[in-house]
């Protein structure tokens, strides 16, 4: 039922769907009868016949699927790696990064599509691998690197600005919101491949939230970065009392958050002074 889904219904679907199809495709292979299947459906979608949405779905399913008898699984999660960072040179959405607007064309009526490859992997970071793995897991450690590795966010650093019809102000402060940086409150170490991904999104805000339409518009990426997504740092249950919130102020941001140990070495000294600044922006 799902194989027909993403290969023959696909044009009914809104993105969403399709790609999360695509996950549970590659989620279900772990009950296949035989191990050899999960890497013969890792592979299946390959070539010219293939479809970004649904390659990428699939194959990080078949990785994130928890199955302890995945077939050349080393093998298989670098050849995602690479799958993913030929996508984000290629389809990536992000016209300033490939040369091309994949949404030319589409009627005005269209079903929710993703931008791009960029959009979509973003997608999955946030609802699959933010859920089911740490990041110093093997596959997540691959994927990050697979995103540095595609120069992307370096390539965009590079130029002093874009033109007022870009979207890049847009992309990728979402994509950055929708990276699985684990929360303050978890302890949890950060890989080095996630270090150095936060470490480039920092740049980039820091370079360009002034040309943002509004300051503001940094606020959910520079949150997720400084690892205050989940519950504002605190894991809070619906009984907390006000005594035991602490209040997130110019001063906690500057003092306390930007200065935590698992950020020293990632976030960037400049970008500590300006973090309360853009936080706490006034509405426009």
């Amino acid at each position: 039922m799902l194989a027909s889904i993403v290969e023959e219904r696909k044009h009914l679907l809104n993105d969403r769907v399709l790609v999360n199809c695509s996950i549970a495709l590659g989620f279900l292979s772990a009950y296949s009868a035989a191990p050899a299947q999960m890497k013969d459906l890792f592979h299946a979608y390959d070539g010219a016949q293939g479809d970004y949405r649904v390659s990428l779905g699939v194959k990080l399913g078949v990785l994130m699927n928890g199955s302890d008898k995945l077939p050349d699984a080393e093998s298989l999660r670098q050849d995602a790696a690479n799958h993913v960072a030929l996508l984000l040179s290629t389809v990536s959405g992000v016209v300033e990064v490939d040369g091309q607007d994949l949404k030319e064309g589409r009627p005005d009526e269209e079903i929710f599509r993703f931008d791009g490859a960029l959009e979509s992997l973003g997608h999955i970071f946030d609802t699959y691998l933010r859920r089911l793995y740490k990041s110093d897991a093997a596959v997540s450690r691959s994927l990050y690197k697979a995103v540095t590795d595609s120069k992307l966010l370096q390539k965009l650093t590079e130029e002093d600005d874009f033109s007022a019809m870009s979207e890049v102000y847009r992309q990728i402060p979402s994509f950055i919101a929708a990276l699985p940086v684990p929360a303050l409150d978890s302890k949890e170490a950060i890989s080095p491949e996630l270090a150095q991904l936060m470490r480039e999104s920092f740049t980039f805000l820091h370079k360009f939230y002034l040309d943002f339409e509004s300051k503001r518009d940094a606020r959910p990426a520079l949150l997720n970065l400084l690892q205050l997504t989940f519950n504002n740092l605190l894991g809070l249950g619906v009984s907390a009392t006000a005594e035991q919130i602490t209040p997130l102020t110019p001063a906690y941001i500057r003092d306390t958050v930007c200065e935590a140990a698992s950020l020293q070495g990632v976030i960037p000294q400049d970008m500590k002074m300006v973090c309360p600044d853009i936080i706490f922006a006034a509405k426009e």
